[in-house]
C-alpha cells in the first residue's frame, strides 16, 4: 500500500500555488479597480520584479484570469488587459440577468423557499439603501446594491448559481470603476429597483420581482453603454 508522499511521488508545493493565488489577486486588483488600464499588456519580466516571484507563478496567474476574462492571451503580444466594450458588457448583464431570474423563480415559486433570516437580510439592506442614497459619496449606495443582489441570490440556495452571479460582481466593479459611473437619482433608484424588488419578495410576488429585477438590469446596461466610446 503506498504512502502520499513517499519517494517518488510528484506533488504541487503549497507555496507555489499560494504564490500564484497571491499574483492573481493583486493583478485582479489592479485590473478592477483601473489601475491597470483595458489593452495595457502585462509584460512578465515587470510583473515579476512587482510582485518579488518568479515567473512560473505569474504565468499561472495569467492563465487564471484569462479563464475569467480579465486578461486576453494574444498573438505576438502576449497577455493584454481585457477591454471593455458593450458587448462585454451585455454579456455580463445578460448573464447575471438571467441567474438572478432563476433565483427568484426558486425562491418564490409554489411553497416559498424564503427563509425569515433571509428576509431580514433583504429589509435591512433595503433600508441601508435608501439610507445611503442621502450621502453625498456613493460608494456606499454601489456596494451595498452589489450585497442586495448577492443576497437575493444566496437565498435561494442554489450553490452553481451562487457561484457564477459571485464571479461575475468583478466585473461589475470594473465597469463602475473603468467608465468612472455617476448615480445621479439614487433615491429613486433605491425606491424603484430595490425596495420595490424587496418588497415583491416579501410579498411573494414572483412576477412583479421578476419585472423589476428585469428593469433595475436593463437600466443598468443603458447607463454603461452611454459611456463607452462609439
Amino acid at each position: 500500500m503506498s504512502k502520499l508522499g513517499a519517494a517518488g511521488t510528484k506533488l504541487t508545493p503549497i507555496p507555489a500555488m499560494e504564490s500564484a493565488d497571491h499574483a492573481a489577486e493583486q493583478i485582479r486588483d489592479a485590473i478592477i479597480t483601473g489601475r491597470l488600464k483595458p489593452g495595457e499588456r502585462l509584460v512578465e519580466k515587470q510583473l515579476t520584479e512587482q510582485l518579488n516571484m518568479s515567473r512560473h507563478p505569474v504565468r499561472e496567474a495569467l492563465r487564471l484570469l484569462s479563464r475569467e476574462g480579465f486578461v486576453e492571451m494574444r498573438l505576438n503580444r502576449g497577455a493584454v488587459v481585457t477591454s471593455l466594450d458593450a458587448a462585454s458588457i451585455l454579456e455580463v448583464y445578460e448573464i447575471r440577468s438571467a441567474l438572478g431570474n432563476m433565483a427568484l423563480r426558486h425562491l418564490l415559486s409554489g411553497e416559498s423557499n424564503l427563509r425569515p433570516a433571509d428576509l431580514k437580510q433583504l429589509e435591512k439592506l433595503a433600508n441601508n439603501a435608501l439610507t445611503f442614497a442621502k450621502r453625498e459619496n456613493q460608494d456606499d449606495s454601489v456596494r451595498n446594491d452589489l450585497a442586495f443582489q448577492d443576497a437575493i441570490i444566496r437565498a435561494a440556495d442554489l450553490p452553481r448559481t451562487v457561484r457564477y452571479f459571485s464571479g461575475l460582481t468583478a466585473e461589475v466593479q470594473r465597469f463602475n470603476n473603468v467608465l468612472k459611473i455617476v448615480y445621479s437619482d439614487r433615491e429613486g433608484d433605491a425606491r424603484n429597483y430595490v425596495m420595490a424588488l424587496f418588497q415583491a419578495i416579501k410579498e411573494r410576488n414572483l412576477a412583479r420581482a421578476q419585472e423589476i429585477w428585469a428593469a433595475k438590469f436593463a437600466t443598468a446596461v443603458q447607463r454603461y453603454l452611454t459611456l463607452i466610446p462609439s
